[in-house]
């Protein structure tokens, strides 16, 4: 009878103690992200980056090349929220596409959002089949969409320029989305693998370019980050996302000699891992 009792008065004391572990769990969770956030993942060779506002909404652009991706959404996230709102693929080349297919397998998906022009691997034909498989609304953007996610904050598609739905480029980083996310007054250029042909029709065409923090295209490529673009966007920061030691040589010396040339600050994933900004008012802070 004593064995009992006293067992017993143990399994409440476990109960009472995952309570508390869940309440402060909560707390850390709403402390750390009182602030919308954005964050780089360190993927390797590839491109992820997700938005989370205080409202509770989320933003995925890009997945990276493998499944990593998988496991820092799940650091982010709380393990009861299983859903985000809105994913963004860029283009459907590997390096951005892969991780998401395991993403659309365990969460649930808003909606997807991309280019809407078709491109032939693998990669690209199982991400068609996992769609349809989980019934997810795709939506193909073209200049001048609007993506609001509440709380003041909006992603503005400044490309494709025009409708690519089950185009197929010669070049597939020609139908790259690219755009502006702004929140409380910052905002954060992405441009996915945009080059220059793609850069200087938006400085030609007179698009708001200017913000605090440009995602470099293609990795730090030298087909993109021109000057005529740098200048138009005047970044306080540029990301750039690349693989430790990649085969490309990303990024290349000419794109940060350039960026430097321009005042602005060089976050790299591959030295720094994963990047995160928190913005406050109309100021962001790195961590």
């Amino acid at each position: 009878m004593f064995y009992e009792s006293h067992r017993y008065k143990k399994i409440i004391l476990l109960v009472l103690a995952a309570l508390v572990a869940i309440i402060w769990y909560g707390v850390f969770i709403y402390e750390k992200k009182r602030d919308p956030q954005i964050i780089f993942f360190d993927v390797g060779q590839g491109d992820a980056v997700f938005i989370e506002l205080p409202n509770g909404n989320q933003m995925l652009v890009d997945g990276g090349p493998g499944d990593s991706v998988f496991a820092k959404l799940g650091r982010e996230m709380p393990p009861w929220d299983r859903s985000i709102d809105v994913l963004v693929l860029t283009h459907p080349h590997a390096d951005h596409l892969s991780g998401l297919i395991e993403v659309i397998n365990r969460y649930h998906i808003g909606m997807i959002v991309d280019a809407g022009a078709e491109y032939a691997s693998s990669e690209a034909s199982e991400w068609r089949r996992t769609i349809e498989k989980n019934n997810i609304p795709v939506v193909p953007l073209l200049a001048g969409d609007r993506v609001v996610l509440g709380g003041e904050a909006f992603f503005d598609v400044f490309v494709p320029f025009k409708n690519l739905s089950g185009s197929s480029p010669s070049n597939i980083h020609d139908a790259s989305v690219a755009g502006r996310f702004s929140i409380k007054g910052a905002s954060v250029l992405l441009m996915g693998d945009a080059e220059e042909k793609i850069e200087y029709r938006l400085v030609f065409f007179g698009y708001p370019l200017d913000a605090d923090i440009l995602k470099a295209g293609h990795h730090g490529s030298r087909t993109s980050t021109s000057e005529a673009f740098l200048r138009s966007v005047s970044p306080r920061a540029v990301v750039i996302s690349s693989g430790r030691g990649n085969r490309y040589g990303h990024p290349h010396q000419e794109v940060i000699d350039r960026i430097h040339s321009y005042g602005a600050t060089i976050l790299r994933t591959d030295e720094l891992g994963d990047i995160r900004m928190k913005f406050t008012g109309q100021e962001f802070a790195a961590e």
